[in-house]
């Protein structure tokens, strides 16, 4: 791929979009310090992360338990005892339900987005499922204006696999080589490789551990924001 020739920008939602601290992090730490108030948030978001990781790169069609498997696997964290494990299961569940649907732009995501949108064509594919895009459509408007969104529900196959991205690159009328694919998460990495699509890391609100899975899959370039993505383009075509 010549850099220079990118026209279509194919985008993940949480970790990129909107914050995923605010509709699944928070949750999770709330949960975990109800039920052991001592432990550490870098200890939380680790096994947040890593747990997210396993269970991204693992299988490749929809789960509809991934949520439970993911309360599951976290409870696991050492230093629970069975029965806070099983309070954390039931609290982890509850919050998350109640935050699920909280949608909160990454800083600067929708001046970013509208000044993309005068020179790129925009998609966006993502694990979500329709019913969170089609409130996030309220909250950031400019998603209206994508060319391609594609949800968890549009595809038979999730990320790692490269179904979703490849349906976003046709639904943009581009090559796979006039596109690039921003995601935070090693599963975006490798659906972009498989898709032949270059990728972009975003480090975002896990950085610390997000830089050691990047390190290891050497995504095509590498931020820390959504909204420093314009810097990076122009650099690519200098």
């Amino acid at each position: 791929m010549t850099t220079h020739t990118v026209k279509g920008l194919l985008l993940d939602f949480d970790g990129v979009i909107s914050s995923l601290m605010a509709r699944v992090g928070w949750s999770y730490l709330y949960a975990l310090k109800k039920v052991k108030p001592d432990i550490k948030r870098e200890v939380v978001f680790d096994a947040l992360f890593n747990t997210a990781q396993k269970l991204l790169t693992a299988p490749e069609k929809q789960n509809p338990l991934y949520i439970p498997q993911m309360i599951a696997k976290i409870s696991n964290i050492p230093g629970l005892n069975f029965f806070q494990r099983m309070k954390f299961v039931i609290k982890g569940g509850i919050m998350y339900n109640k935050c699920k649907m909280i949608i909160v732009p990454q800083p600067g995501v929708i001046d970013t987005l509208n000044l993309l949108a005068s020179d790129y064509k925009l998609g966006l594919v993502t694990s979500a499922n329709r019913e969170v895009i089609n409130k996030a459509l309220e909250q950031i408007p400019i998603l209206k204006e994508f060319d391609v969104l594609i949800t968890r529900e549009d595809c038979v196959h999730v990320k790692p696999h490269p179904e979703g991205i490849l349906r976003g690159v046709k639904g943009l009328g581009l090559s796979t080589n006039e596109c690039l694919y921003i995601g935070d998460m090693p599963s975006d990495i490798i659906a972009s490789r498989k898709a032949n699509v270059k990728s972009v890391g975003i480090l975002g609100e896990f950085k610390e551990v997000v830089q050691h899975s990047f390190k290891q899959l050497k995504p095509n370039y590498i931020i820390p924001f959504l909204k420093d993505l314009p810097n990076l383009l122009r650099k690519i075509k200098s």
